[in-house]
């Protein structure tokens, strides 16, 4: 196995009397910076494991890497004879520190494309799964494999989303990433593949013949699957426009996510599809590790949400999505509201016998209507309000038990404070309605 400078801790050791970063895992050469070192330190046959030599490169009993600043011999020279000046100084430390704890000058990662291990979660990545093409913005992907020789390279290219982001941007930087792993890395050759595998590890199949890597550029991802053994295709290289991916994820938000013990991970952009696999995938929680995260801020998917957990609880849930908050297009709404500048709609509204079996909403009425509809009643509760601009909702008055209350909340309420139609109905409900035989008390919700 090997490790990444850029990443990974090294011991922090000497070397022939001078500060060098050590590590028993082998380092790629083509990752050195400019103006750095590398050699291994190579044991016997009778002790493998002491460190007896420095070379460039240990072909048999490697005993670690170091990486230095400065040559540690000459440039012709095979071999130099450690003679017991190598020590460890008992720390770990990332090339940053050693630079910080030496006074040097970080040297700084020039390649175009590092590539890294893919993790479990992403394994996807590097398999053809069409209905997620448009969410991933896939722009293609290429099949290859080293001939009958292993030394060849044939490729096939097969376009994903009607080949619309194949663009000359595209496959400049797609070559370029090529040619690079071409020429240094794992796309040379057969042998250079499976040398690679077994170095940096990432296998993302059971049977461990696959692998998985994956670079970075500004706009693009690759994701390259190799399975390093004769007589296969050795390569597929998925590639992904991140800019549409990006496109499509403001378009379409991520509603939630359910995850299980085993690694896998779903993202959802539709809701109902999210309850669906809560509803489906809930009562096996306990054997699959199924957890899940609501991450939209709708108050009908959150309300939905607990719906189903309540009733797997054989509860029922008495809150309504108005308890849940608003969204942020809500949010906005709510703020138009408040503004006296611009026109609003007002939807006057009756409702009777409230949290009961028996309640009776009357909507999108007119004042009159509704001060109608609100005398006519014989119930022994009922409640009298208006909806703004179909966001905002306060009630003005409450009858109950024989009792009226007149409430001020309007007046508290940044979208009803300022609202002069408001203000005016108010007026002229507590006009009809303040009636001496009724028992009016005024008062606060």
């Amino acid at each position: 196995m090997s490790i990444n400078i850029w990443t990974d801790s090294m011991q922090h050791a000497a070397l022939l009397g001078k500060p060098v970063l050590f590590t028993n895992w082998l380092i790629q050469r083509d990752i050195i910076p400019d103006g750095w070192y590398c050699y291994d330190l190579r044991g016997t046959h009778k002790s493998p494991s002491t460190r007896t030599t420095l070379v460039d490169h240990a072909a048999v009993y490697h005993a670690g890497t170091v990486l230095s600043p400065i040559p540690l011999k000459h440039e012709g020279t095979a071999s130099r004879r450690v003679n017991g000046t190598f020590y460890l100084l008992g720390e770990e430390m990332t090339l940053e520190q050693f630079c910080e704890e030496h006074d040097l000058a970080y040297p700084q990662d020039n390649r175009e494309f590092v590539l890294r291990p893919a993790s479990l979660d992403e394994v996807g990545l590097f398999y053809s799964e069409e209905k997620l093409d448009e969410a991933l913005g896939t722009v293609g992907h290429l099949r290859m494999d080293f001939g009958h020789g292993e030394k060849e390279f044939w490729h096939t290219w097969w376009p994903h989303n009607e080949d619309r982001f194949n663009t000359p941007e595209f496959k400049e930087v797609l070559q370029r990433f090529v040619d690079d792993l071409r020429q240094t890395g794992l796309l040379k050759n057969l042998g250079a593949m499976d040398a690679y595998c077994w170095q940096h590890g990432g296998s993302i199949t059971e049977d461990r013949r696959s692998y998985g890597y994956i670079a970075e550029t500004e706009n693009y991802r690759f994701c390259l699957r190799c399975t390093p053994f004769p007589g296969e295709y050795q390569g597929y290289l998925y590639c992904y426009d991140l800019c549409q991916q990006e496109m499509y994820r403001q378009e379409h938000p991520v509603v939630g996510r359910v995850t299980f013990a085993s690694g896998e991970q779903q993202e959802f952009t539709d809701s109902k599809a999210l309850l669906q696999a809560i509803r489906e995938e809930l009562p096996f929680r306990s054997t699959t590790g199924f957890r899940f995260e609501t991450l939209t801020d709708d108050p009908e998917v959150k309300k939905a949400v607990d719906d189903i957990l309540l009733d797997f609880a054989g509860e029922d849930n008495s809150r309504r999505p108005c308890n849940y908050g608003l969204t942020e297009t809500g949010k906005q709404a709510l703020r138009k509201a408040a503004d006296p500048s611009i026109p609003h709609t007002y939807a006057w509204f009756v409702m009777t016998d409230t949290n009961t079996p028996q309640e009776i909403i009357r909507q999108d009425l007119t004042l009159e209507e509704a001060i109608q509809i609100y005398q006519d009643s014989n119930t022994s509760e009922k409640r009298l309000g208006v909806i703004k601009d179909g966001i905002a909702t306060v009630d003005f008055v409450h009858f109950q038990s024989g009792e009226q209350q007149f409430f001020t909340d309007h007046e508290k309420l940044e979208s009803f404070r300022s609202d002069l139609v408001v203000a005016e109905a108010m007026e002229r409900l507590y006009q009809q309605l303040n009636q001496p035989d009724i028992g009016i008390r005024m008062g606060e919700m």
